[in-house]
């Protein structure tokens, strides 16, 4: 066995054999394309790659360091005063190791003091924590009732809308009907209807209003009496009389042959010369055929 002495030092891998003394070269093994000095382990000692576990070891240092950062925190809290102090806040928010240190120094502080000599600031302090949960509590249920609120607003201002709509639409399709239309101008009737009428509410009730062209309601004497809707749908029957139909009393008790502009009942003959009136004559031919007839004998107009 050659000899080693004291200076020579065994290096633990090399990279060629050629490196070491002849006598030395037994002592390697070949692994993964380098020779390694064969050691063979005892009591716990051998030969290993060091590098690996210093990077390890520096990684576990670093987490250790973290924790004690993420630790820092909530060292020195008495661990039976902090669980009475979270189970208190909870129901307020998140729980953080400001919140949680606050409720443990205040709960230090009362226990620190002197029920007989200092029971007022003990009071004072349980007063003002109180306050803040109250407060808190407070807020959350305000905020709560005033949602509530607005969605009733909200909902009450919709049905009174569509409250005022209907009635204005039964109001003037009530009355157009009463003025008996063309049937296919009713819809005309009713748009033109429209244009001046609105509703408001007054003193709880929905109001239907006849306005002018200027957007005001609209009185038809000195008495202050507010022009109603089936005033406004007589005078547009009387200024566009082509849109409705003639009153069924037209004619009747006027005689095939008489002459005369009024028939029996004063109603204006539109055949006859001195009213005469064309677009009536179109109206009474293509909806009361039998009544232009007697009307058109009755005037003396022949075919």
């Amino acid at each position: 066995m050659p000899r080693i002495s004291g200076m020579d030092m065994l290096k633990a891998v090399v990279t060629d054999l050629n490196e070491l003394d002849e006598g030395l070269r037994g002592y390697y093994v070949a692994k993964d394309g380098k020779f390694f000095l064969n050691v063979t382990p005892v009591a716990g000692f051998e030969l290993d790659n060091v590098q690996g576990l210093k990077t390890a070891l520096g990684a576990e240092r670093n987490n250790v360091s973290v924790l004690k950062a993420q630790l820092q925190p909530y060292e020195g809290l008495d661990v039976t005063a902090a669980k009475t102090a979270i189970e208190r806040i909870t129901a307020f928010g998140d729980i953080t190791p400001e919140a949680a240190r606050e409720a443990v120094d205040t709960a230090a502080r009362l226990t620190a003091l002197d029920p007989e000599k200092q029971a007022e600031q003990i009071a004072n302090t349980k007063l003002e924590t109180f306050k803040g949960q109250v407060s808190a509590q407070f807020n959350l249920e305000k905020t709560e009732f005033n949602t509530k609120i607005k969605s009733l607003e909200d909902t009450n201002a919709s049905l009174t809308g569509q409250l005022q709509t209907l009635m204005r639409d039964n109001a003037i399709q009530a009355e157009v009907a009463k003025a008996n239309p063309l049937d296919d101008a009713r819809d005309a009737v009713e748009l033109l209807v429209s244009k001046f009428v609105k509703t408001s509410m007054k003193d709880g009730k929905v109001v239907v209003e006849v306005l002018d062209t200027n957007g005001n309601p609209r009185i038809k004497d000195v008495n202050g009496t507010p022009v109603t809707v089936a005033d406004l749908v007589a005078e547009i029957r009387e200024s566009r009389a082509s849109l409705f139909k003639p009153d069924e009393k037209r004619g009747l008790g006027t005689q095939p042959g008489t002459t005369g502009a009024q028939p029996a009942g004063g109603v204006v003959n539109p055949w006859a010369a001195e009213t005469r009136n064309i677009t009536q004559q179109m109206v009474l031919e293509n909806t009361k055929p039998e009544l232009a007839k007697q009307l058109k004998a009755a005037a003396g107009v022949t075919d």
